[in-house]
């Protein structure tokens, strides 16, 4: 009997089962295939949702409602599987990260030409006598040898001559014309200096005439649904496919909805950027240009490239400001990064009489000491825990977050909480003071173990009541549980190991720098603390639990957003730009992982107690 074609289908060829997935409250709609995680689901959408653990459902940060007829249910994002349609509420981000962008200050002198600038023009008008291509005629009303016209440039040119009778404004960088516009618009000349963090990405809309910053923005890093740290990032951007494309999707779309929101508040319009200078920290700067960061994981950590890149926009496919020139500034190791130069930059580290040392602290950890004319680096594996990552109740600098603590002498507990508002977990600074003032109670050890409950005889009745012991260990309460939230506010025993790890590997990495410089704490004249975190830590806190070497806190000095400050520096003045690649040369890095001593060094600075 003869077969009708078209009737069987062949094996193998059955088409895959997908479910369809409902994002709110944005009703982001996609199908997926049947087993996705609906974390992934939600990287393929490009919603924010934060995976710090890179999907491994050991940090419960990527909680997220189900919503479904018979009712709601929260779950980890990463450790459900799409085996239906789904409908998934997404939980309101705070505004987290505003007070980093607030951080970048100037102070420093500088030749201001940014290297790019705007002429005016009066070009001829053509005749039947004179029939000059209006490109000829442009290049000889502007009367500079050897100078070419992008071809934006060139397609502007005809309507812009036209529009204005013959009065154009010509936007030159080194020997090309990048943009032409109709009338005198010499006034309107701008830059932005974009500062790509692992958690955070800040921006700063400049006035390249004048120097002055107009204003700043800042978002989370959306590459963190990938995970907290760069080693989850270079991981997903190697053994994922299409991951690399990903991460660097992902920091674009965060840059271009910074410049939609810094052009919205200052009237200035996308296309008047004409320059951008990008720091971050090695990986940072390889997942924005879309290198391959597979070689900075495994030893010896090499960078696809360490020099300063220029390249324009569009290549990136920074498309609001196509013509704009880009500058990476350049990188010093393969986990000291761009970010690091524009800190010695913006704080003149490698000009400094005497000693000084500059901390970066966050989840890569960076420390730079200047003594004498030489400078060293090293980059600490601290992890994510002063985010907040891997905390239970960690959270970044939002409101509910709790940001400082103080325990008064009868034990009661003092909150200061962003926004006035009912706790909802920690940030990095809380953490720290909360750390240190249990440390100095006597409900932390100085090995770092919690007491729990039914111990602790000699504490105040007050604290005493805060301690508990569940079949996970022991925990202190910060807020009980209460209408508007279902659980209590606790530090957990392993919270406290995370930190007194991460904050013994900062230790470890600034007495190495010291010894290796042939110095000790005695020497330094001066403690810069850097970053968002490191502008609000107490001092006095970081003194206590040994995360700083026990020097007199007057020396101890926050600088703010060093890394972006730096960065602006370099996109108005372009001999700074040129010395940032004199300044990474100079550099010199210290490889923890290949010292000897790092272990021993790391082990000493476990102690939670320090003298002052």
């Amino acid at each position: 009997m003869a077969k009708m074609l078209g009737t069987d289908k062949p094996a193998g060829m059955e088409k895959p089962v997908q479910y369809q997935v409902t994002f709110l409250p944005d009703k982001i709609q996609l199908a997926v295939p049947a087993g996705m995680s609906v974390l992934a689901a939600a990287a393929e959408a490009g919603v924010e949702l934060e995976g710090p653990c890179g999907g491994k459902g050991t940090c419960g940060k990527c909680r997220v409602k189900l919503v479904e007829q018979d009712g709601e249910e929260w779950v980890r994002a990463c450790q459900t599987p799409v085996n239906r349609d789904l409908v998934v509420e997404i939980p309101q981000a705070e505004v987290s990260v505003q007070r980093k962008s607030d951080l970048s200050r100037r102070a420093v002198l500088v030749d201001l030409a940014s290297g790019v600038e705007k002429v005016k023009l009066k070009v001829a008008s053509p005749s039947l006598e004179h029939q000059v291509a209006d490109a000829d005629r442009f290049l000889e009303a502007l009367g500079r040898e050897n100078v070419k016209l992008s071809l934006e440039a060139l397609r502007a040119l005809p309507g812009a001559l036209r529009q204005a009778d013959g009065l154009v404004s010509a936007v030159l960088c080194e020997d090309e014309v990048l943009a032409v516009e109709a009338g005198d618009t010499t006034e309107r000349l701008y830059g932005l200096a974009v500062d790509i963090g692992t958690t955070t990405v800040v921006a700063a809309l400049v006035d390249l005439g004048q120097g002055e910053t107009l204003a700043t923005a800042s978002a989370s890093n959306t590459q963190n649904i990938f995970g907290a740290d760069v080693i989850a990032r270079i991981e997903h951007a190697t053994q994922k496919t299409k991951g690399l494309e990903q991460l660097q999707h992902r920091v674009l779309q965060v840059i271009r909805k910074l410049v939609t929101r810094l052009a919205a508040e200052t009237g200035v319009k996308e296309e008047e950027i004409y320059q951008i200078t990008a720091v971050g920290n090695t990986t940072m700067s390889h997942l924005f240009l879309a290198v391959d960061p597979a070689n900075l994981a495994p030893s010896p950590f090499i960078p696809g490239f360490s020099r300063l890149v220029r390249l324009k926009a569009k290549e990136l496919g920074l498309n609001t400001a196509p013509q704009a020139q880009v500058y990476v500034l350049p990188n010093i190791a393969g986990y000291v990064g761009a970010d690091t130069v524009g800190v010695i930059l913006a704080t003149e580290l490698d000009r400094k009489e005497g000693v000084n040392l500059a901390v970066d602290i966050g989840t890569n950890g960076e420390i730079v000491l200047a003594a004498h004319g030489k400078i060293w680096s090293c980059s600490t594996a601290a992890g994510p825990a002063f985010e907040g990552a891997q905390i239970e109740f960690g959270m970044r600098a939002a409101t509910g977050a709790i940001e400082k603590v103080k325990i008064t002498e009868d034990g009661l507990l003092q909150l200061q909480v962003i926004g006035d508002s009912e706790p909802k977990g920690i940030c990095g600074s809380g953490l720290l003071d909360l750390v240190a003032e249990l440390v100095r109670s006597g409900v932390i050890e100085e090995s770092g173990r919690m007491l729990g409950a039914g111990e602790g005889d000699a504490l105040a009745p007050a604290l005493r009541a805060r301690l508990s012991t569940t079949g996970s260990g022991n925990s202190f309460v910060l807020a009980e549980a209460s209408a508007g939230r279902k659980e209590a506010v606790v530090l957990t025993q392993k919270d406290v190991r995370e930190l007194q790890l991460a904050k013994a590997a900062m230790r470890a990495g600034i007495e190495i720098l010291l010894s290796t410089a042939g110095l000790g704490y005695q020497d330094l004249d001066q403690v810069l603390l850097a970053g968002a975190f490191g502008n609000y830590v107490d001092k006095y806190s970081a003194l206590a639990m040994g995360l700083l070497p026990p020097v007199p806190a007057a020396k101890i000095q926050s600088v703010g957003n060093a890394a972006g400050a730096g960065a602006q520096l370099a996109l108005i003045s372009r001999s700074l730009r040129e010395h940032s690649i004199e300044v990474a040369r100079q550099v010199v890095h210290v490889e923890l992982s290949s010292r000897s001593d790092f272990q021993e060094k790391f082990v000493d600075a476990l102690s939670l107690q320090q003298e002052i």
